[in-house]
């Protein structure tokens, strides 16, 4: 499935496969997540920017540091915070009762609850924001959308398929 999910310095954001992308996100009170273990990471950078190629479908895939944690993410404009799926959260040591899925979210599918949390550190190779907006989705998000809770803090430009992120 292709959905348009932005015009993002003056091209067409297409996601491929993202029904469950989120958009928006309506807060409440957020929980303290914490961290285990480590993979290995690999970016085109310089000291304060990050050159990503898109893939074969036009995302931009990253391994992304999640409070110490490497994870692979989807750079995502369209998504208001950072969102993990819940078997992430779980690597990444987040636990969370039912109570505190509270908060309501729109994805492409319509409403879910989601649970709201604070990374002490989301890193793209050598950008590092701190103490970043997420939320954990239980059901029907496969991958990580690095959203606007972590780009909000960046100067971004896309050009010639590549997304270029500088702090």
């Amino acid at each position: 499935m292709f959905k348009v999910i932005g015009v993002f310095a003056g091209a067409t954001v297409i996601a491929v496969g993202l029904s469950k992308g989120l958009l928006t996100a309506n807060a409440q009170r957020p929980v303290v997540a914490s961290q285990p273990k480590q993979v290995a990471a690999a970016v085109t950078n310089t000291p304060q920017a990050v050159s990503l190629a898109a893939d074969g479908a036009g995302h931009f895939v990253a391994d992304v540091k999640l409070n110490g944690i490497f994870v692979k993410g989807l750079i995502d404009t369209g998504a208001t915070s950072v969102a993990i799926p819940l078997h992430v959260a779980k690597t990444l040591g987040i636990q969370l009762k039912p109570s505190d899925y509270n908060t309501q979210v729109m994805t492409a599918n319509g409403k879910a609850m989601a649970a709201r949390v604070r990374l002490s550190e989301v890193r793209v190779s050598t950008i590092v924001v701190r103490d970043v907006e997420a939320i954990v989705v239980p059901q029907g998000l496969s991958t990580v959308l690095v959203g606007m809770s972590f780009i909000r803090h960046l100067k971004t430009e896309m050009s010639d398929g590549r997304l270029v992120l500088r702090q």
